[in-house]
């Protein structure tokens, strides 16, 4: 594949988007998301004339009776369409610190349109090889996992949230995240998993996660509260002073724990710390001794629902409602058979 590079003047692209003949968002393209400092960002780098990384074309459809014919924007898509925004006055790409195009100078608003972008033209290639290329431009060592596609492309507000809270040091004290987790982003999923099930309760594995990440990825008004809360679970774990041995500090029972007292401190039914150390402890210990056998229907259920697809919704739900009755002295089988949970 021979590729050709050039450039074009941002009027240039501008003109060709307008017209439809660049077409900024082939459905082969991952959707992308920058938030509002991302774009500030870009539009300061070109008013201030620093380059930026090339983007990519390839050749369209083309009108053999006209002779007109359309480019396809293999990589650059969020440039390309910061740079149209912002030239047609969307308010999301400038603030005080990058004036809007229409207050800039005349000679500013030349510079601008006379920018050149670094183009590389693959021409006449066919779907397929668009798709491997667009693939390998943004390929990296090992395959991304979802979180890891999410921070790609969702890295606003609330996934800095939830990175903030995973460096937490309630983790780090407590030897929750492994090194692989962490590398992997498994303590930022975590803390995400936590934090909307805060918001909107259970769900099945991450299901909310890129509606949620792009709702509040420009904003994330309630930010203060979800932190006060997760950071008041913090400490009233702390201070019912569970060893580390707890069952408590595997990852799917630490996820219940931590919904659940939120809830009750929530709701303002929260045991003392005296009572939620003595009653998870003797909980946790009947799960580790009698395991899934057992005929003791809340302990067996529980002990399945953290083992085997503990993060489906049915078995957070069933662990959410065994440790809420638990934590509130409550008969564990019946809150069970209340809330329909029960095996057949």
């Amino acid at each position: 594949m021979k590729t050709s590079p050039s450039s074009l003047k941002i009027r240039q692209i501008i003109t060709q988007m307008k017209a439809g003949s660049l077409l900024p968002r082939p459905e082969f393209q991952r959707r992308l998301v920058w938030t509002s400092e991302d774009k500030i960002r870009f539009i300061d780098t070109i008013l201030r004339g620093y380059p930026f990384p090339e983007i990519y074309v390839a050749n369209g459809e083309t009108n053999v009776d006209t002779g007109e014919g359309t480019q396809l924007l293999v990589d650059g898509q969020q440039r390309v369409s910061a740079i149209y925004a912002y030239f047609h006055g969307d308010p999301s790409t400038f603030d005080l610190s990058v004036p809007a195009y229409a207050q800039l100078e005349k000679e500013q608003k030349e510079g601008f349109l006379n920018y050149d972008v670094a183009v590389r033209d693959l021409g006449p290639v066919n779907y397929e090889e668009i798709i491997e290329v667009f693939k390998r431009i943004n390929s990296t060592k090992y395959s991304l996992n979802d979180i890891e596609i999410n921070n790609a492309v969702y890295a606003g507000e609330l996934m800095r949230f939830a990175a903030g809270f995973a460096e937490h040091e309630f983790f780090d004290e407590h030897k929750v995240f492994r090194a692989a987790d962490i590398k992997r982003m498994g303590d930022v999923r975590f803390v995400l998993q936590v934090t909307i099930t805060m918001m909107t309760g259970y769900f099945n594995r991450d299901e909310p996660f890129e509606d949620y990440l792009q709702r509040f990825n420009d904003h994330f008004p309630e930010r203060d509260e979800y932190g006060k809360r997760l950071i008041d679970v913090f400490a009233y774990i702390d201070e019912c002073g569970f060893p580390q041995r707890s069952r408590l500090w595997k990852r799917s029972d630490l996820f219940t724990a931590l919904v659940e007292i939120d809830r009750c401190l929530v709701s303002g039914k929260t045991p003392s710390p005296s009572e939620t150390i003595d009653r998870l402890t003797r909980f946790y210990k009947e799960v580790d001794e009698l395991g899934v056998e057992t005929n003791e229907r809340a302990i067996s259920l529980y002990a399945k629902a953290a083992l085997q697809a503990s993060n489906d919704r049915l078995n957070r739900v069933r662990r959410g409602v065994i440790v809420e009755a638990v934590l509130q002295g409550l008969d564990a089988n019946m809150a069970l058979v209340e809330n329909n949970l029960v095996d057949n």
